[in-house]
């Protein structure tokens, strides 16, 4: 092995990247870096295995891929790199945010303990099983529409 191709495969054993094209179907991603285009990669999952995660990454956002060798053939691809162009969400350590493209915002602030969900549409939850909602204090519903409550006992004390 000459000194070029030593070098070749030490610059690409780990490289910076863009997300270039998403094959959802497959779970696989091609990155752009620099010149390079690469095949179709896997991305690192945050859960793989009986319990999993789908969080799949979005063209233009950074990334690393490692390529065991040097050959970005058999490379993996770590994602969630903050950028000028998708910056942090937050700036808080005591805060757990999810921004999605539409609007939408789930945050657990866990030194205050609150919950918030802020949804430009709308929201279910299906259980197989009963659903109970407690609270030490008040709870407060406002509606814009009408409200329907069914079942055989509705206890307002």
């Amino acid at each position: 092995m000459n000194i070029v191709e030593l070098t070749r495969l030490l610059h690409n054993l780990i490289r910076l990247g863009t997300i270039a094209a998403v094959d959802h179907a497959a779970a696989r991603v091609r990155i752009q870096s620099g010149k390079l285009l690469t095949d179709w990669l896997p991305w690192i999952e945050s859960r793989a295995g009986t319990t999993r995660d789908w969080d799949p990454p979005t063209v233009g956002e950074q990334v690393i891929v490692f390529s065991p060798g040097g050959d970005p053939r058999s490379g993996i691809v770590l994602t969630g790199i903050f950028s000028d162009a998708s910056p942090a969400p937050a700036n808080s350590g005591d805060l757990w945010r999810r921004v999605f493209p539409d609007g939408a915002v789930l945050e657990y602030d866990h030194q205050a303990s609150y919950l918030r969900a802020e949804l430009p549409g709308s929201a279910s939850v299906t259980a197989a099983g009963a659903i109970a909602i407690e609270s030490g204090a008040d709870i407060s519903i406002t509606a814009a529409g009408n409200v329907a409550i069914r079942g055989a006992r509705i206890d307002l004390n």
